[in-house]
């Protein structure tokens, strides 16, 4: 797993959590525990000087508390399925438009594929990986985890603001 990149990759999501969502995070020491049914998760795959995907996961509470934020309602608990799982897809799509410059060159031209909840149970839903860079982020109701996975070198002038 590539420290550099994970370093920059858990700016970035602290950083679009913070802004888009009114949520603080900050990285957990040592590897999350938490059973992965309790989780809400989307992925995106993306094309450019780089290619890969990207898989982002966050406790139930978080979700719904990044929901309620980002669609201004007062409890986002009572938003639906569909309205919490479209915020979590936006996080996802504003995360990874933030962190593709920043490791594949602030010139270089992305294509962001729609983000998707994988379906449970399908094949290949609980395959993501290899992962070459990881974020894992105590939230304020629970936490984020996010991996990045590249299907080739990352560009000689990518890694770094």
């Amino acid at each position: 797993m590539n420290a550099a990149t994970s370093e920059i990759l858990t700016g970035v999501v602290a950083d679009t959590l913070e802004k888009l969502a009114f949520l603080f995070a900050v990285p957990l020491e040592g590897p999350a525990s938490v059973d992965t049914r309790e989780l809400a998760t989307v992925r995106v795959r993306f094309s450019g000087p780089c290619c890969g995907g990207m898989q982002l996961s966050l406790s139930r509470p978080v979700l719904a508390e990044l929901a309620g934020n980002m669609l201004g309602a007062d409890d986002g608990s009572a938003l639906s399925a569909d309205e919490q799982h479209d915020a979590l897809r936006e996080l996802i799509n504003v995360i990874c438009g933030n962190l593709l410059p920043l490791i594949g060159g602030k010139n270089a031209e992305f294509n962001i594929q729609t983000p998707f909840i994988p379906a449970v149970g399908a094949p290949g839903a609980g395959e993501f990986g290899p992962v070459n860079a990881a974020s894992n982020l105590s939230v304020e109701s629970g936490i984020c985890l996010v991996a990045l996975q590249l299907d080739g070198p990352v560009p000689a002038e990518g890694v770094g603001p």
